[in-house]
């Protein structure tokens, strides 16, 4: 109900959101989170012409905004501790720690805090074993996991590069977030791209607002575990273990409890949310396979059309032939 532009930025709000958007840049906040768009909008707000993407449109409108809340879904959710075993991940020096120690205290942390909450929680891994990606994706779909959720640790060449991000899958056709990403194909996870985004947003608005460190956005990228998981799922990075301050918090036990207890939070709010979406999703394929209906009922109707103009212009193109041809016949010799 609300709109301003201040030359830089476009903010939209009402009584239950604020929305803004920032000219030709992904970036974009949504109720204090930071989330980034699956391409830039276009246009110009002074020429009247300003707008984003389709896809950008309904991922807003229909998984990020909606309110409504519901009972507790009981889901089965796969808790993925990353690397592990001979897969060190990342680590730091000073302090000495290694990611994949860190995760793993982190997830088991998160996974007893849903398991509490009334949700089936199964585990990648609950010690220290070398796991390939893969292999995480398989144990997402046999064991027919509702939600995949995997933690890990960030790192940086700069040792002043701080806070957390959550990354859930790009969409077909569209980059990832990062500079160079190349635009995938179509992938086993897209089928999810609605309730990756509630699930991406629900955790990282959390994450975010509850960690007391940066917030560097819920981003989209074609991660192994996100594109193979035919579960929604999402993977989040806590901290950066190459900034010695983080690196501190994140040793430390109450921290952690902190952080998983955010992380489920998160969960249990998409477990709330996920019924009223499916609901969504469903009429806006009803919706969708209507207006396609309506396309092909055209298109047929225009060929039929056309096709019967092309027999009239036939048969009188094939009657003047024939007129002319008499026409030959029965004229005297010279």
């Amino acid at each position: 109900t609300n709109v301003d532009w201040n030359g830089d930025s476009l903010c939209f709000s009402n009584s239950q959101h604020l929305v803004r958007f920032y000219q030709g840049r992904r970036k974009t906040d949504i109720d204090g989170t930071m989330l980034w768009l699956n391409a830039p909008p276009d246009g110009s707000v002074n020429d009247g012409n300003w707008h984003i993407s389709a896809i950008d449109l309904d991922l807003l409108t229909m998984a990020i905004l909606p309110q409504q809340e519901g009972a507790l879904k009981p889901l089965r959710v796969m808790v993925d501790a990353g690397h592990g075993g001979e897969d060190d991940g990342s680590s730091s020096k000073n302090p000495r720690v290694k990611e994949k120690d860190i995760t793993l205290a982190v997830a088991l942390k998160l996974g007893a805090r849903l398991q509490a909450a009334g949700l089936q929680v199964l585990y990648t891994r609950t010690n220290d074993v070398t796991l390939a990606l893969d292999a995480r994706s398989v144990l997402a779909r046999r064991n027919k996991a509702d939600l995949f959720i995997s933690v890990h640790a960030n790192y940086a060449p700069k040792s002043d590069v701080s806070g957390v991000e959550t990354y859930v899958l790009t969409p077909c056709g569209y980059a990832g977030t990062a500079a160079g990403s190349r635009i995938p194909g179509w992938q086993i996870g897209n089928r999810n791209d609605f309730h990756n985004t509630l699930l991406g947003f629900s955790i990282h608005s959390k994450l975010a607002g509850n960690t007391e460190t940066p917030d560097r956005g819920l981003k989209r990228q074609s991660f192994s575990v996100l594109r193979e998981t035919s579960c929604p799922a999402v993977l989040v990075e806590i901290g950066f273990l190459s900034n010695r301050a983080e690196t501190l918090k994140m040793l430390d036990a109450a921290w952690q409890e902190k952080c998983s207890e955010t992380l489920a939070e998160g969960v249990l709010t998409y477990a709330k949310k996920v019924d009223a979406l499916d609901k969504a999703v469903a009429a806006k394929h009803a919706r969708d396979n209507e207006a396609n209906e309506r396309w092909r009922q055209r298109q047929s109707a225009q060929t039929a059309a056309q096709a019967s103009i092309t027999q009239s212009v036939l048969s009188t193109n094939a009657a003047t032939r024939a007129h002319a041809v008499l026409a030959t016949a029965s004229a005297p010799l010279p």
